[in-house]
Parts: structure tokens; C-alpha cells; sequence
């Protein structure tokens, strides 16, 4: 995944830069009604690691393994969790004869869930600081 944009902002060791904003639809907005991207901007920073000025064109590439994983990480690890929690609560509560096992069982596989978003946060503020592996930018 690639886009290509133009540096707004030169400022401290950061620049700005703008992208045009990709469809959902594919290349053109002509292929539906909603024309939910037409003419929206991006602006992104990021350190100017090529040292670009103001008005150069850049292009940025995007690991797609390493987005794939982290979607995975961020969809995939609370409904784990979550199927965990309810599956591991109502097999011990059903055991021991409590009433309101299902919705009990409910509120522990919530919990769970919640457990896990703290997880990834702190996985994301470990990683998050790292994500030149995640995305490189170019001089064009």
C-alpha cells in the first residue's frame, strides 16, 4: 500500500504532509453515490527523516504484513478473550449450581474483553513508538 503527498510543513526535525484522502470504492467515486472521499485531505507527520522541504513530493509505503498483524492484534485479541471469558466462567459456574450462570458468565467475558484492550494499549504504547518498520517514506 502506497500513497503519494506533498510536504506542507517544515518545523523542529518534522514535517507535514498532505495525502489525498483514498475511497473506499476503489480509484474513482464515480463507481457509487455515497462519494464519501471526494476531495478529502490528509495531513500526517512525521520525522524528516529525508530531509524534505516544503512543497517536495513524498511517497509512503506501508508495510502490509505488518498492518495485517496489527488488525489481527486489535480485532482478533478481545474477541478471543471474550469467547474465553463467557466459555471458562459458565463452565465453572454451571458446575457449582449458580443461578444466572449465563448472565453472570456475560459480565466475566466483558471483563475479559476489557482486560485485553488494557493489553493492547500497553503493547501499542511499546511497539507504537517503533513504527518506522511500519511505514517508510520516500523522497520522490
Amino acid at each position: 500500500m502506497e500513497g503519494i503527498g506533498i510536504v506542507r510543513k517544515v518545523n523542529d526535525g518534522r514535517i507535514i504532509v498532505e495525502f489525498m484522502k483514498k475511497s473506499a470504492c476503489g480509484d474513482s467515486c464515480d463507481s457509487c453515490n455515497a462519494h464519501c472521499a471526494e476531495s478529502q485531505l490528509e495531513y500526517l507527520e512525521f520525522k524528516n527523516t529525508i530531509s524534505a522541504k516544503v512543497g517536495d513530493l513524498v511517497k509512503l509505503n506501508v508495510n502490509e504484513k505488518s498492518v495485517f498483524n496489527y488488525k489481527l492484534l486489535v480485532y482478533g485479541m478481545p474477541l478471543v478473550f471474550l469467547i474465553m471469558g463467557i466459555s471458562i466462567a459458565y463452565s465453572l459456574l454451571s458446575k457449582n449450581g449458580i443461578k444466572n450462570v449465563d448472565l453472570i458468565s456475560l459480565i466475566i467475558g466483558l471483563c475479559s474483553m476489557a482486560v485485553s484492550y488494557l493489553i493492547i494499549n500497553k503493547i501499542d504504547k511499546k511497539f507504537g513508538k517503533n513504527s518506522s518498520s511500519l511505514m517508510i517514506l520516500e523522497k520522490m
